[in-house]
């Protein structure tokens, strides 16, 4: 009986490390002002992100690409451009552990391909909130306006997003906390 009881106590510390390795943390909710951004339908006439930078700013625009960074604390995100794929998105014998992170690709390439996106208040600020609804390398669409600043930097004024794809990753995946 002993034998039996310790064999199952390791058996859910092993379940349970496992489901934490290959899972992504336990989603927080959005604030109400986050939540008011997901969109309930798929915004068309999207763009990638390179072609939305080649453009120039915009006053309406839909940009579709990857999350390959979330600000913790604000809806703020990177979004990166759907021709550069994710570490080990093409080539599944990378084994990479932090695939969102893009370390396959040069600065120079990933640089080209981001788009800072920012959801803000009414005051200008970034919008606070726990989380996004969100998570990295989710496909996903946005709706804003596109500015340009005096350094040359894009950002996207996000009034909305709609989650495309959410891919399913391999289980060696390291999600941060």
């Amino acid at each position: 009986m002993k034998s039996m009881t310790v064999c199952l106590f390791a058996a859910i510390v092993l379940t349970a490390c496992a489901d934490e390795r290959s899972a992504p943390p336990a989603p927080a909710a959005p604030s109400a002002a986050v939540a008011a951004l997901v969109l309930a339908a798929e915004p068309a006439g999207a763009i990638a992100v390179a072609a939305a930078k080649q453009r120039g700013p915009a006053d309406s625009i839909v940009v579709t690409g990857r999350v390959a960074n979330i600000v913790k604390g604000y809806a703020v995100f990177t979004l990166m451009d759907l021709a550069i794929p994710y570490c080990g998105e093409t080539n599944k014998e990378d084994h990479c552990k932090t695939p969102w992170d893009y370390c396959c690709e040069s600065t120079e390439t990933r640089t080209k391909n981001a788009l800072l996106v920012e959801a803000r208040s009414a005051d200008g600020k970034p919008l606070a909130t726990p989380a996004l609804g969100l998570q990295l390398v989710d496909r996903v669409a946005v709706t804003g306006k596109l500015t340009k600043d005096e350094h040359g930097n894009f950002v996207l004024l996000a009034s909305g997003w709609f989650r495309q794809e959410r891919p399913q990753l391999p289980d060696y995946v390291r999600w941060p906390q």
